[in-house]
C-alpha cells in the first residue's frame, strides 16, 4: 500500500506493526470521483471505503476475501484526514476501522468492519 489505492493517493506514513497497519487519508474534494459522487455533495463512496480499508487487512492476513458486519456510522466527506487501521486480535482476527480525525474535537469512527477469510467463515456458520 504504496502511493495510492483504487486511485486514491495515501499519505506515505503508512505504519506496520505485526498486528496494525495504519495510513492516513487526505480527502481531497477535487479527486475525481467527487465530481461523480456526489457533484455539488461529495462523499466517498461505501465500497471504496470498504476495498482501502480490505487492501489494509491484507497486509496482516493475504488471505482477507472481505469484510462483514460492515457499519457505515458517518459519510466520509471531504476536505477530512481519515485514518484507516486494521488490527488483528490474539486469535488473529481482523478488524478495519476508518476514523475521521478532528483537529477541534473527538475522532469519530466512521466505517467499522470485520475481515472475511475462507477459515473465519467456516468456524463461523
Amino acid at each position: 500500500m504504496s502511493g495510492d489505492l483504487l486511485g486514491i493517493p495515501v499519505a506515505p506514513d503508512v505504519r506496520h506493526t505485526d498486528r496494525t497497519v495504519t495510513a492516513v487519508l487526505d480527502l481531497d474534494p477535487g479527486w475525481p470521483v467527487f465530481a461523480e459522487h456526489f457533484p455539488g455533495n461529495p462523499v466517498l463512496p461505501g465500497s471504496a471505503a470498504a476495498h482501502l480499508l480490505l487492501g489494509l487487512a491484507r497486509r496482516l492476513d493475504p488471505a482477507a476475501r472481505g469484510l462483514r458486519d460492515v457499519r457505515f456510522a458517518r459519510p466520509l466527506v471531504p476536505p477530512a484526514r481519515v485514518r484507516l487501521t486494521a488490527t488483528a486480535d490474539d486469535a488473529g482476527a481482523v478488524t478495519c476501522t476508518a476514523v475521521i480525525e478532528q483537529q477541534d474535537g473527538p475522532e469519530v469512527v466512521a466505517v467499522r468492519g470485520e475481515v472475511v477469510t475462507d477459515d473465519r467463515q467456516q468456524a463461523d456458520t
